[in-house]
């Protein structure tokens, strides 16, 4: 038997150990498993970290309706589905009738989906003029027409008055990140589904570039939130278990150049809606 000097021995256990992980950002996102770091309650915990401006984030205790989802796992009963279509507005509740028997979006390898990501358009932008006066009512700040001209980067546009724009179905991997773009590249595509709320931006005092803005207060509507938590609720049926909520903001964090959005999101009064939404 060949005797191991202490470098041979060195090479042998420096081979067989396996490479770390590669983590990326502040929620340590595994480019391999394509998940975040932690349970689902701590994943949650992260990526819904209150997002301030120019992209601070600050922690913030989970509601206990999205905690409960995140501790018990299973999905969204046929009762909460049909519920969450319930609240659509039309055409979108024809639109998610049919569909709602296929799948939700996997990758390309197969994982399935498991992120719910909320943004916020950060458009119309106002440039150095007021926010309208009565924006959840105006034409221009809830026109979904400049998100067509160009190829619509989020699965749904919802706007200030609860109307919805399908621009993908749940079952169409997208991105809409950085870390899905830039990062992680198409791998990742299929385990996010994308949600931009429309809110609009104007610069800070002082600002002179696009990265020094800030949204109105409140940041959304009634019926954004409303219509939030039955997307998320039906997304999560679709998927066949709870959707891990997250900020995009937070999805990209650590990521040079990241968005700041959504700013001003009120998470109790989304919990709020969900709460109410499933025990109806």
């Amino acid at each position: 038997m060949r005797k191991l000097t202490i470098a041979s021995v060195s090479v042998t256990l420096t081979l067989a150990a396996p490479a770390s992980a590669e983590l990326i950002g502040g929620c340590q996102f595994d480019r391999d498993t394509l998940t975040f770091a932690g349970s689902p309650v701590e994943q949650a915990t992260c990526l819904l970290r209150k997002v301030e401006l120019m992209g601070k984030k600050s922690p913030q205790p989970l509601p206990p309706v999205i905690a409960q989802l995140m501790e018990q796992g299973g999905a969204p009963t046929a009762a909460q589905k049909a519920a969450a279509i319930a609240v659509f507005p039309q055409l979108y509740r024809d639109y998610a009738l049919g569909y709602q028997d296929l799948p939700a979006s996997q990758t390309e390898a197969g994982v399935p989906l498991l992120y719910f990501v909320i943004h916020d358009t950060s458009e119309p932008f106002m440039g150095a003029e007021p926010f309208p006066r009565h924006l959840d009512n105006d034409p221009k700040v809830n026109s979904f027409a400049s998100y067509l001209a160009a190829e619509p980067v989020a699965h749904i546009f919802l706007n200030r008055q609860g109307q919805i724009w399908a621009a993908h179905d749940f079952s169409i991997p997208w991105r809409a990140t950085k870390l899905e773009s830039r990062v992680v590249g198409p791998a990742a595509r299929g385990r996010f589904v994308h949600i931009e709320t429309v809110q609009p931006r104007r610069f800070l005092p002082g600002a002179t570039n696009r990265g020094q803005t800030y949204g109105p207060k409140p940041g959304f509507t009634p019926a954004q939130y409303k219509i939030l938590a039955a997307l998320y609720v039906y997304a999560s049926a679709r998927a066949g278990h709870w959707l891990i909520p997250a900020f995009h903001s937070t999805v990209d964090d650590g990521i040079p150049d990241a968005h700041d959005d959504p700013q001003n999101f009120d998470l109790k009064k989304f919990a709020k809606k969900l709460d109410r939404l499933l025990s109806a």
